[in-house]
């Protein structure tokens, strides 16, 4: 990370929104993360990073997942990406957790106050989409069965109307 999105990552105004979205900065300089964030079924760690002009936003899941059967991990991901718009979900063989890249605008354009209104927005749908995820990989591990239908109901984006 450069120095100047280093600067703007850790500004007050940024961090306060990573406070409110319940996002824990990590002070640890040997750790591989800028943030983490603790939820029911798993925790979420966040690292930021410039690759290409483009500013990436990396979730990872730890989320134990060695009991389950990779092909139908697999095919969970896929109905993931096929409802997520701007960001993709990968399963990294190394490590064997699940990512989730969303990639940002560019570096070049970026400033605080962009950032403020991006994290703003994306920081809430990302916990929705990862609670989902979560759940679903859950169900997995647990041996349930989700049917296609079910599996499609699950990554929907809801949208209320008055």
């Amino acid at each position: 990370m450069t120095e100047e999105l280093k600067k703007i990552i850790f500004s007050p105004q940024i961090s306060n929104i990573f406070y409110k979205y319940d996002w824990i900065i990590n002070n640890d300089a040997k750790k591989k993360y800028n943030f983490s964030f603790v939820g029911e079924l798993a925790d979420y760690y966040l690292n930021i990073f410039n690759y290409n002009d483009k500013i990436y936003f990396q979730f990872t899941l730890n989320f134990n997942i060695s009991n389950i059967k990779l092909n139908k991990l697999l095919i969970l991901v896929n109905v993931a990406n096929q409802n997520t718009d701007e960001g993709f979900f990968v399963f990294d063989f190394k490590v064997r957790k699940i990512k989730y890249n969303l990639i940002s605008f560019d570096s070049v354009m970026l400033n605080e106050r962009n950032l403020q209104e991006f994290l703003k927005i994306k920081l809430d749908l990302t916990k929705s989409l990862f609670h989902n995820f979560v759940s679903g990989v859950h169900n997995l591990v647990y041996g349930q069965q989700i049917k296609g239908s079910l599996l499609e109901l699950l990554f929907l984006k809801n949208e209320g109307h008055s």
